[in-house]
């Protein structure tokens, strides 16, 4: 599995941030090889830091 990282996506006026990794990290970058934590993020700082602390633990 590929590291952590933090997407953005705008939603009613706003953008949202979620945290995820590639399940197969040799596979292209879409949707159905994502795995998600944490939920929607208001800010980019708040998935940033989730992100950081799920890499420290790996």
């Amino acid at each position: 599995m590929g590291e952590w990282k933090v997407s953005s996506s705008p939603y009613k006026d706003e953008m949202v941030y979620q945290v995820y990794r590639l399940k197969d990290k040799n596979a292209a970058d879409r949707i159905g090889n994502r795995e998600y934590k944490g939920g929607l993020f208001k800010s980019k700082k708040g998935a940033q830091i989730l992100a950081d602390s799920l890499n420290t633990c790996r």
